[in-house]
């Protein structure tokens, strides 16, 4: 079986996190410490009810790149203040 593409249309950004909307795989940071969190790979690598496939390391690599571009045009979303 041949697995779908990932693709940047298919990625949900937030100040809360990032989704991988077909398969739900999700990354929440931690306040404050945007790029420590909890990774929930949810699906990937299973076929979904759609019959699509993807890969899980092709959706946490586009999945670091593109929260890595949003912090950093981002990064007041992630100060801390006391």
């Amino acid at each position: 079986m041949s697995s779908m593409p990932v693709q940047r249309d298919q990625f949900e950004v937030s100040p809360k996190g990032i989704t991988h909307k077909p398969t739900g795989a999700t990354y929440t940071p931690h306040p404050g410490a945007p790029y420590c969190g909890i990774m929930n790979p949810s699906r990937p690598g299973n076929v979904l009810t759609s019959g699509n496939h993807y890969r899980l390391h092709e959706v946490q690599t586009m999945m670091e790149q593109l929260w890595a571009k949003y912090v950093e045009a981002n990064p007041r979303l992630f100060e801390v203040h006391d």
